[in-house]
């Protein structure tokens, strides 16, 4: 792996963390303004399948007004947008080196 397929691998997973706390404060929102069923079928659904971020994103800018959270639902949407064309970059420069993705280790 080059300094660049490095470089773009590390700033996917921190622009990730930063997704994951997005989320958080999005749900402490949720908390905040007595939206607890949504906010716990989020918080069960995030480990389960994953549809709960998807689930707390959407509701985030349905209730942006409520939330009071445009600018932050903007910045959260831009990173999320970036951190996919980030990805995507990454294995395109990983199909390009090597014409295949690597194998993820004990996969047979």
């Amino acid at each position: 792996m080059n300094a660049v397929e490095t470089m773009l691998y590390a700033l996917v997973w921190v622009i990730a963390i930063v997704n994951f706390i997005c989320f958080f404060y999005v749900i402490l929102k949720m908390f905040q303004n007595n939206d607890v069923g949504l906010a716990l079928i989020s918080l069960l659904l995030t480990p389960c399948s994953g549809l709960g971020m998807l689930i707390v994103f959407i509701a985030g800018w349905a209730y942006v007004v409520r939330y009071d959270t445009f600018r932050f639902m903007a910045f959260w949407s831009l990173l999320s947008f970036s951190q996919l064309l980030f990805a995507i970059a990454y294995v395109l420069l990983e199909i390009q080196q090597h014409g295949q993705l690597p194998m993820i280790a004990g996969a047979d």
